[in-house]
């Protein structure tokens, strides 16, 4: 499990958080450990600006969110291809395993390790937060679906929170 005993910081950041997270850990000298739940390693939506630097978004392409039968937004389809290199400058210089792979291949293998959850939804929590499959989110006209298997996502919970 991951410790951090000073001097130093520890984030933790899940889905948009994560892209924060993973921005104070490239940036902030002080912040030594990144729990990264399900972020990208690109920035989405809205630009990271710190001192001089300021790295470009990805937009989000909303004309594909599907509405559930339960009336809830499935966002699962507005990413754009990271891989493509219009979207190079979105990187931060370093939800889905692919965005992981991309950040991790540009760390030093020895500083990070991922964990996969299969049939688990987006959503991963920290430690002892309840499992939570639709959620309303800041700026969404509709609550958001999170995705996966029940089971399998609160197995994939729990088994995180030993790890984190």
């Amino acid at each position: 499990p991951l410790q951090v005993r000073g001097p130093g910081l520890g984030v933790v950041g899940v889905s948009k958080g994560a892209e924060v997270a993973l921005a104070m850990a490239t940036f902030l000298p002080q912040v030594v450990a990144t729990v990264w739940i399900n972020g990208t390693a690109f920035l989405h939506g809205n630009p990271l600006v710190y001192k001089d630097l300021r790295i470009p978004p990805i937009p989000y392409y909303t004309e594909r969110v599907i509405f559930t039968e339960v009336g809830a937004m499935d966002n699962s389809s507005i990413f754009a291809d990271p891989r493509d290199p219009a979207h190079s400058a979105s990187a931060v210089p370093v939800g889905n395993k692919l965005f992981a792979e991309l950040a991790m291949a540009r760390m030093p293998p020895e500083s990070c390790r991922l964990l996969s959850y299969p049939k688990a939804g987006h959503l991963i929590e920290p430690p002892g937060s309840p499992l939570c499959s639709i959620s309303s989110i800041r700026g969404t006209p509709r609550p958001v679906v999170w995705g996966g298997e029940a089971q399998h996502h609160a197995k994939a919970q729990e088994h995180s929170w030993q790890e984190i």
